[in-house]
């Protein structure tokens, strides 16, 4: 087991990588009351074409289908189903699945070890029928028609589709009700021995524990299983261009007020420096240019053109980012223009940068106050690094003006989309 020791920080989270290939991570301390795990795959809905376990060919999968297996790897075959044993043992239960994993997770302040052998024995173990598959289908065409129904999930697919050409990130991670009904549990298994092996996934417990104790059963709890030989998933991914699909979309729907979302298509390889400090960088500029202290806010308040200040939004989709600037509006030409006309304006001085430097070194030292949100710090880190950060203070204080100005001389906001949630007449 080795310690990685936060610097700055100060704070020790442990590691190890079992033979099977799982890797692990436990955090604990001692005043807190609860416990938090989460039980990871590297398979999300990106995922759509990949040569399968002891197969040479490429196979291409229906949108939906990891969300799809989410939903089967809580079916047990005998009682207690996921959701009561949880229940009975005084816990939260929970999964999700995003564009580049899925995740099972647990919360509670006892039974650990109990919880915890079940979270690894139920992912660990698929239990599908064609008659489970099948009545699965309904349950999910009703969330998809759900999703149909919320704004904001409109809004969000719209702009990705919008943005993207080739990239699967342009896709539902729910799926089309064609696209769910073609689903077979033949595919469910290919793509869940395929992508749910021990090597592809990684445990994070955070709480109050024994890290020893804690350890020693996951490793009693693997060594009981047995897995095939684990080879590199061969996943194909297609060329992104850097235009967008789309200069704009306007989507008819029944609201109050409309809805804009000004997006912006940049592409990472115009930047030399890691991906954290490429959405440090991101993060700093948009909140200088439209968060609730920037004169932006304040003039187009006072201009009544928003009342509300913008939601910033940025999507990491591997070749590019998106930047999300969305707000409720029925002014939505001026605000357009607004917007277009302060993204000239990029002019961030020293002392700006100082004071943002102090916020995001704060909100790391205090999420450690939140064992949930610790836990998410691990998992965002090793997702898109692969590997835990052991000095993101350090990275935080090598945040330069002359860094920053360069990163704005390469910044490139041409390519951009709007995407408009008009209201109907009726309102």
């Amino acid at each position: 087991m080795k310690k990685i020791t936060l610097k700055v920080l100060e704070e020790d989270i442990y590691y190890e990588k079992l033979d099977n290939g799982l890797e692990v991570y436990l955090y604990s301390k001692d005043n807190v009351k609860n416990n938090y795990a989460t039980f990871t795959t590297r398979y999300g809905s990106v995922y759509k074409e990949f040569v399968p376990i002891n197969s040479d060919k490429m196979l291409s999968v229906p949108n939906g289908i990891a969300h799809f297996l989410e939903h089967k790897v809580f079916v047990q075959k005998e009682d207690p189903q996921t959701m009561d044993f949880y229940a009975q043992n005084g816990a939260m239960c929970n999964a999700f699945t995003t564009f580049k994993n899925t995740t099972y997770l647990f919360s509670g302040p006892n039974k650990l070890k109990e919880n915890l052998n079940f979270l690894l024995d139920y992912v660990q173990d698929l239990y599908l029928t064609k008659d489970n598959v099948e009545s699965e289908k309904g349950i999910i065409t009703q969330e998809i028609k759900m999703c149909d129904d919320r704004p904001i999930d409109k809004l969000y697919e719209a702009v990705r589709s919008t943005c993207f050409i080739n990239n699967s990130f342009k896709e539902s991670i729910i799926g089309t009700e064609k696209e769910v009904n073609s689903i077979t549990k033949e595919l469910l298994e290919t793509c869940y021995n395929t992508f749910y092996h021990p090597s592809n996934m990684f445990l994070i417990v955070t709480g109050n524990f024994d890290v020893s104790e804690i350890l020693n059963l996951i490793k009693e709890n693997q060594a009981k299983k047995k897995f095939i030989d684990f080879k590199k998933i061969k996943v194909n991914t297609k060329n992104e261009p850097d235009k967008v699909a789309l200069d704009k979309k306007i989507i008819k729907i029944d609201t109050n007020i409309s809805k804009l979302s000004y997006n912006i298509k940049i592409p990472i390889k115009d930047f030399d420096i890691s991906k954290r400090k490429i959405n440090l960088y991101l993060y700093i500029i948009f909140s200088y240019l439209f968060d609730e202290t920037s004169s932006f806010d304040e003039k187009l308040k006072n201009d009544k053109i928003i009342s509300n200040s913008l939601y910033i939004n940025i999507l990491n989709a591997d070749s590019h980012i998106i930047v999300s600037l969305i707000n409720e509006t029925d002014n939505i030409d001026e605000l357009i223009k607004e917007i277009d006309k302060r993204l000239k304006e990029i002019n961030i001085d020293d002392e700006y940068l100082k004071r943002k430097k102090k916020v995001l070194k704060s909100n790391e030292i205090f999420s450690f106050e939140d064992i949930e949100n610790v836990n998410d710090m691990i998992l965002d880190s090793v997702l898109n690094e692969n590997k835990l950060e052991d000095n993101i203070i350090g990275i935080i204080d090598s945040l330069s003006i002359q860094e920053l100005n360069d990163f704005i001389k390469k910044l490139n906001l041409k390519n951009k989309t709007t995407v408009i949630l008009e209201k109907s007449k009726e309102h």
